[in-house]
């Protein structure tokens, strides 16, 4: 399964006056984000803010991803950043107002345009599966012994102890070197 589109829309992210960051999902939600001693935080906010300058804006999907070789299970905010994409994990999903505080883990590597749709919104036809198509989903039709055939013929080494996600995380590596 790949990403489950929670919520998309337009986002805006910015510093205040006070030097925060802040993020404003829709024109209606705030939140900051915040470097704390133990890791970073985004914590429910309101508009009550003056913004200094604007690092960000434009589209934004939320996702919850399952069994995505190449996304961790968990919620993941992705905010367009000129031709790119900025992505936040969120482990325990974005705050509310009974639960303000969240952890947050930034990841430094932007992602193409592309690599976000393909994964949160999909092509073709709607279904978890069906609507991957390409290469890789084209392995994930394959079964085990397939997959395992043609590890070994990449040359693939430890594929004998490798399920069915890892070899085609394996191969399709492969495939791409070539």
């Amino acid at each position: 399964m790949r990403g489950k589109l929670i919520k998309e829309g337009k986002h805006e992210l910015f510093r205040t006056t006070h030097g925060n960051h802040l993020l404003n999902l829709d024109d209606k939600d705030f939140y900051a984000l915040v470097e704390g001693q133990k890791g970073d935080v985004i914590v429910l906010s309101d508009a009550d803010h003056k913004k200094q300058s604007s690092l960000s804006q434009g589209k934004y999907y939320y996702a919850d991803f399952q069994d995505d070789p190449e996304f961790q299970d968990m919620r993941h905010l992705f905010m367009e950043d000129g031709d790119q994409f900025r992505e936040l994990i969120l482990p325990e999903g974005l705050p509310t107002k009974s639960d303000k505080q969240k952890k947050l883990i930034r990841e430094s590597k932007k992602l193409s345009k592309e690599k976000v749709l393909e994964h949160v919104k999909g092509k073709g036809n709607k279904g978890s599966e069906k609507q991957y198509s390409g290469e890789k989903e084209g392995l994930r039709e394959k079964n085990k012994g397939e997959l395992y055939d043609m590890a070994k013929k990449e040359d693939i080494s430890g594929r004998s102890k490798m399920d069915k996600e890892e070899l085609v995380k394996k191969v399709s590596k492969e495939k791409k070197k070539d």
